[in-house]
């Protein structure tokens, strides 16, 4: 994914593949398996799953879904659909945007809000009682519509390729044991084991930024870094007694670089306004040939007064992400990508 600073050429597509979502089965076809690997350039660099195609699902080709595994936290995929008051068109059960023409589904705008549904705030009541609730990863396939689930039903839950409680081994980006999940004084806690890709999880508000910090916004994997001192206030430089002539400069506080599956990083936007926004017809950083992202989808904020960032989601069909540094407490409704695999924590009270 290339993007462009204000206004510049087009970028290639070339990493696609590499974030195709999974059908509804939860595994992926053999034939999308990518050729390359994923960045390698740090402990968290970071390829996720193709993001739900809301917006944006007629732009791709549909998911090909492949056999169940064997697994003993399997269960059947929703049934039902919706019918698009625009064209007409059918879509799943859970989508939330018009597959043929990209309109809102009635209801989508509640199913964005999950986490403060009734149901949803009903399981959050639940988790503070004392025993542990029944709980589901759920599998969001391309369309946004539910698909297999995931029973949690352990006090510590691992995910990965091999040998652990949730199998993922058909997804080539996950690592042998990739993640954990696990239940203590009432809530359920997100930990990534120290996989190659991390773990990332969608953002529900304002969240602040940590140089080094992973972003998935639309395709493209981007690194957050904080500019040191010596580098954010550089002079005009002299050459044999002439000026060097070039762009004016601008302040740096701040710079995004793109992270690709060679394991390099590739293009790098620096940051100099209070806030700059990132989307892929309107803002600042501009990813033009990105159809995971929308027109307007994220914005990063600088506070003048600390040089502190923070980001938040403009509304955007497919959310953004940020990789965990840390044990992170997930609540109902929440949203988290392991590999090419997009999950919903669903929680059910027992009574």
């Amino acid at each position: 994914m290339t993007g462009t600073l204000m206004a510049s050429s087009k970028p290639g597509l070339e990493a696609m593949d590499a974030f195709s979502t999974l059908a509804s089965s939860g595994q992926s076809s053999p034939a999308s398996v990518p050729d390359t690997p994923p960045p390698a350039a740090a402990r968290k660099a970071s390829v996720a799953a193709r993001p739900p195609a809301e917006a944006q699902a007629r732009n791709a080709p549909p998911a090909h879904a492949t056999a169940p595994q064997p697994t003993r936290n399997v269960a059947q995929p929703e049934q039902g659909g919706r019918t698009c008051r625009a064209c007409g068109g059918s879509n799943g059960a859970g989508a939330r945007f018009c597959q043929l023409c990209g309109s809102p589904l009635e209801g989508a705008a509640a199913d964005r809000k999950n986490a403060h549904s009734p149901q949803a705030l009903h399981a959050a009541a639940a988790l503070g009682q004392g025993t542990r609730p029944n709980a589901e990863l759920v599998v969001i396939a391309q369309d946004g519509s539910p698909g297999r689930r995931y029973a949690i039903d352990q006090v510590q839950t691992t995910i990965g390729r091999e040998g652990t409680d949730i199998s993922l081994h058909k997804d080539p980006y996950v690592s042998p044991l990739h993640a954990e999940i696990s239940y203590r004084n009432g809530r359920f806690y997100l930990s990534d084991r120290n996989s190659l890709n991390g773990v990332f999880v969608r953002l529900g508000g304002s969240v602040p930024l940590t140089s080094g910090d992973l972003l998935l916004v639309g395709l493209g994997v981007l690194r957050f870094e904080v500019v040191e001192e010596t580098e954010r206030n550089l002079a005009p430089q002299t050459r044999d007694g002439t000026r060097v002539f070039g762009t004016p400069p601008a302040p740096r506080y701040a710079r995004l670089t793109v992270q690709t599956v060679e394991g390099v990083a590739r293009d790098r936007y620096y940051l100099s306004r209070a806030e700059t926004i990132l989307g892929r017809e309107v803002g600042d950083i501009v990813f033009t040939d990105d159809p995971f992202m929308s027109r307007r989808h994220a914005a990063i904020r600088r506070d003048p007064n600390t040089n502190r960032f923070s980001i938040r989601d403009l509304g955007s069909s497919n959310g953004t992400f940020i990789a965990l540094r840390q044990e992170h407490s997930l609540s109902p409704g929440d949203h988290v990508r392991i590999g090419q695999h997009l999950f919903r924590l669903d929680v059910i009270s027992n009574g």
